[in-house]
């Protein structure tokens, strides 16, 4: 077996992987002999079957250099399963068009052979060379790695590529589950921005129509310091078909926890007579506020209602009806962001109310959070929710599609539909940060349902049994508030911030209107290809990427905004990357770049204009 020697490119790559990947470092810096693969002069071999990992590697190298030169060289981002030998990885580094190029391996043995012989330790520093050892990876990973904003926009340009035929030969199980979940990724990045900017402006006028209450209501930064640390256990109770069966346990521990429930899980908790101590409301729709309309007399006391700001008025309406006790909270969103109103911010990072609460569970520095209810996923009788839910068991039995993951326990599938699938990731995502980052045990009581990553799962008598043993002073006391002046001039000042930034998107509007109207003359819908004046096209193009590069600064970028320019901002890319073959292509390029700039800034206008409006109308309204 051959033993292993530390050279001066070993060591450099070392260093530079453990500013970014610590524990990947530790491990190759443990390896002290070889035992699954070796080099041999140019031939590196698979010992247990004593195989070349490449038949012949001139020719592979040859073949594939040729290859991505004529597909791929203006790509900037290319992922690949497998490390191999890093020789063809090295050559197309030396390519800078390519930004990153993400590398997932399964094997150490050939993250050692590689790094011996080649040095990539400026790439991998720079984070142009992005290495996964496969064992290691957890979902956190690949959320973060689709943060990066040049991999996030460069979406429509997804590639995945296998190293050499003997990666497809030994690990294919391996390459098809890495190739799912980056497409997973894929749709999440997409489905988080929405796709219906409209809906995206009906969050900014509840916003502003709920800012006088927020102002006047308590204060998220003060709310955070004075529970911080208070309580040791948290059951975050959600409205999936499993619910029903934990109630009982809930009701004999719930002095025991902070009981963080979903509005939708409101009702319910009152109608068993189990008072929950957060009660959190995330959608801006009408339709959940409707899950305030009630009145549970005094059981409502000493219950804080967390809002976002985007939820429906008619939420707030509800509860000062009752005289309930409430706190919005702004979301953050980049409208909600550019108020500059911090205090009262940020939660709901999220897409679901449980991500919400999970968030504020882990916020407050409690030692075990616990899901009960979490099932997102429908029921073997078809079920999406529990029997007394206020809108019925079947509310979203007619969604079931033929989409299934993993079920609780892991064993066998449920099927469940893509915006709960949207939900699990961004809550393992937070499991595995919380643990890693803060040392939370979160564990999953719901036995039910679908499999959540990260999540310790454990029955929920088990649980209270050995974690819940003392009660907790309870009700907790309300949140701090700014008095009735100061709430006035926060007020004030953000209506007379908001006028001066509609007027600044306004003289804006006009910028893209002038570029647009000259573009029109430049390239009318009738043009004849050869009498265009691709000189002045060429200029258009520049003018437009300028005003494209200044937008951020001049209009109030918000939500509403960022979903038509985050698919904006993926076409450019993949423009970009396409090749042309000779001077002519690359003017039917130059008119394809402009009609797609012309539609998006035509766009982009509208939304301008009745954003503006919106804000401007609900402003209007405020008396200070």
């Amino acid at each position: 077996m051959p033993h292993v020697l530390l050279n001066k490119t070993f060591t450099q790559n070392l260093n530079a992987i453990f500013r970014v990947d610590q524990p990947l470092s530790v491990m190759l810096r443990q390896i002290s002999k070889l035992v699954k693969f070796k080099n041999e002069g140019k031939k590196l071999i698979f010992l247990p079957e004593n195989e070349l990992v490449y038949e012949d590697f001139e020719a592979h190298f040859k073949e594939k250099k040729e290859y991505f030169d004529q597909n791929f060289a203006k790509y900037p981002v290319m992922f690949f399963y497998g490390l191999g030998n890093g020789i063809l990885l090295k050559y197309l580094l030396e390519n800078k068009k390519h930004k990153r190029i993400i590398v997932f391996e399964s094997e150490l043995e050939l993250f050692y052979l590689a790094l011996q012989e080649l040095d990539f330790s400026k790439d991998i520093e720079q984070e142009r060379l992005i290495l996964f050892y496969t064992p290691n990876l957890n979902p956190a990973q690949f959320q973060t790695l689709f943060a990066y904003p040049d991999i996030e926009t460069s979406l429509k340009t997804y590639n995945f590529h296998i190293q050499c035929e003997f990666y497809e030969k030994h690990y294919k199980n391996e390459i098809e589950k890495i190739h799912q979940e980056l497409i997973e990724q894929i749709k999440f990045s997409f489905l988080k921005r929405g796709n219906d900017p409209l809906d995206s402006i009906i969050g900014i006028k509840n916003i502003l129509i709920n800012l006088p209450k927020m102002l006047r209501h308590g204060i998220f930064k003060a709310f955070l310091k004075q529970r911080f640390k208070q309580v040791k256990n948290a059951i975050i109770v959600s409205t999936g078909p499993s619910l029903s069966k934990q109630l009982p346990l809930l009701k004999e521990y719930a002095n025991k926890a902070s009981i963080m429930c979903a509005d939708s899980a409101y009702p319910i908790l009152a109608k068993n007579g189990i008072k929950p101590d957060f009660v959190f409301m995330l959608e801006r729709t009408d339709f959940t506020a409707e899950f305030f309309n009630n009145d549970f007399k005094e059981f409502d006391d000493g219950i804080l209602f967390i809002l976002t700001s985007v939820v429906d008025k008619n939420a707030t309406k509800y509860l000062e009806k009752n005289n309930r006790n409430y706190m919005i909270v702004s979301r953050p969103l980049l409208f909600a962001v550019s108020l500059g109103l911090d205090e009262f911010g940020y939660l709901g990072v999220g897409h679901s109310v449980a991500n919400m609460a999970y968030e504020l569970a882990a916020a407050l520095r409690h030692e075990n959070i616990i899901f009960i209810g979490q099932d997102l996923a429908y029921a073997d009788d078809g079920s999406s929710h529990p029997k007394d839910y206020q809108h019925g068991a079947e509310f979203e039995s007619d969604q079931r599609r033929d989409l299934y993951t993993l079920a609780y326990g892991q064993k066998g599938q449920v099927r469940t539909q893509i915006t709960w699938n949207l939900f699990r990731h961004a809550l393992e995502s937070d499991i595995t940060l919380s643990k890693l980052k803060l040392g939370i045990n979160t564990y999953n009581a719901t036995e039910g349902g679908a499999h959540i990553k990260g999540s310790i799962e454990r029955p929920f008598k088990e649980l209270c049994e050995t974690l819940l043993k003392e009660n907790v002073q309870k009700p907790f006391a309300m949140p701090p508030r700014y008095d009735e002046n100061k709430a006035k001039a926060l007020l004030k000042q953000s209506k007379e911030d908001l006028q001066a930034k509609v007027k600044k998107a306004d003289d804006f509007l006009e910028e893209i209107k002038k570029e647009l109207e000259l573009l029109q003359s430049l390239l009318p819908r009738d043009y004849v290809f050869e009498k265009l004046d691709f000189e002045a096209l060429k200029k258009s193009k520049e003018r437009l990427l300028k005003l494209i590069q200044v937008l951020k600064q001049k209009v109030i970028f918000t939500e509403t905004l960022h979903a038509v320019y985050f698919h904006n901002e993926c076409e450019l890319v993949r423009l970009e990357s396409v090749m042309s073959k000779n001077e002519h292509e690359e003017k039917e390029l130059l008119i394809l770049f402009l009609e797609t700039q012309g539609r998006f800034f035509i766009e982009l206008g509208e939304y301008i204009y009745t954003q503006n409006n919106a804000i401007l109308e609900c402003i209007k309204e405020y008396t200070i």
